[in-house]
């Protein structure tokens, strides 16, 4: 289709400000509509548009922020909320929980009217901060709405809130018995958040953990490090056992190390390489078992039980 040039300035301001186009409603409006017919330009919400390779280029949570950010410039009042809250915030968290839609806060009731793309969470009143020049929950408001999610999943956005220092376990504990929340899961998700816990991906892992039964970890235990004494090594979870055993997992992510046709593969090896020092120099200081797990074997339940009860991790009894 012919270049519009009102059209390409509109796409490439809201680029420059990452964020989603906004529709005039008059001419502009129907010539991003022509381009989202044929595939040139997306419409991820009613009258919001991006270019269509542009948004491919774009992970799922940076997709949301897009979003919330033109949402916030169509309605300044608007309050963000759960897990678009916890975007805003910056809050570490598994992009599988993105599923398009954004919340806000709402007076009248739960998904009462507005776009299909749209979850209105009930609140009577609740605190407005702004984060990013966006109205949003509180960080206490937004781990009780986090709560509805998945425990392994919402773990992340507990232990990255706590690391941030946005908020306490007090300040959650305290706005619990102000808010219709389920108090079950909230408390539970507190009991085991910890702000030790590096990424998201170790909170997953160590959710997971939790869920199969196993004693709990020490977080981060510091190991010399002969090449660099200022730098000691630090480990993701360590178990420390009776009988003198010292078990130690680490959370390496996607299984990296497999693809012989990754361009960095160079780079990769050599951090292969550092590991493999790393896991020797551990075992000279009484580290029994080393046990690398990756995204596959954290995702597959019965295979993260099978790898962590082949190494010796004992059960809660």
């Amino acid at each position: 289709m012919k270049t519009h040039k009102e059209v390409a300035a509109l796409l490439q301001t809201a680029q420059r400000e990452q964020r989603c186009a906004i529709g005039d409603g008059g001419k502009l409006y129907t010539a991003l509509r022509r381009r989202t017919k044929i595939g040139e330009v997306v419409s991820p919400y009613p009258n919001l548009f991006a270019a269509t390779s542009y948004w491919k280029s774009l992970n799922v949570e940076q997709q949301s922020m897009h979003l919330i950010r033109a949402l916030a410039k169509v309605h300044p009042t608007w309050t963000f909320a759960g897990l678009s809250a916890a975007c805003v915030y910056q809050y570490e968290h598994s992009y599988s929980l993105h599923n398009g839609t954004v919340d806000i806060v709402s007076p009248k009731g739960a998904n009462c009217g507005g776009a299909s793309g749209l979850n209105r969470i009930y609140m009577a009143r609740c605190s407005q901060y702004r984060c990013q020049g966006i109205l949003v929950t509180s960080p206490a408001r937004t781990l009780i709405d986090c709560a509805s999610l998945p425990f392994d999943k919402a773990l992340a956005i507990y232990d990255s809130a706590l690391r941030l220092q946005h908020v306490t376990k007090l300040d959650v504990e305290t706005l619990i018995v102000q808010t219709d929340c389920n108090e079950t899961n909230v408390k539970r998700l507190l009991r085991y958040a910890n702000p030790l816990r590096e990424n998201g991906g170790e909170s997953w892992t160590y959710a997971r953990i939790r869920q199969l039964g196993f004693a709990e970890p020490l977080f981060q235990t510091e190991f010399d490090n002969p090449a660099n004494p200022e730098m000691p090594y630090r480990v993701d979870f360590c178990w420390k056992l009776h009988d003198g055993r010292i078990i130690v997992v680490e959370y390496d992510g996607i299984a990296k190390y497999r693809d012989t046709s990754n361009p960095n593969r160079a780079n990769l090896m050599a951090k292969f390489e550092y590991e493999r020092q790393r896991d020797a120099n551990l075992k000279t200081q009484g580290v029994t078992s080393i046990k690398h797990l990756f995204y596959e074997d954290v995702s597959d339940l019965k295979r993260l039980n099978a790898l962590l009860t082949a190494i010796g991790i004992p059960r809660i009894r």
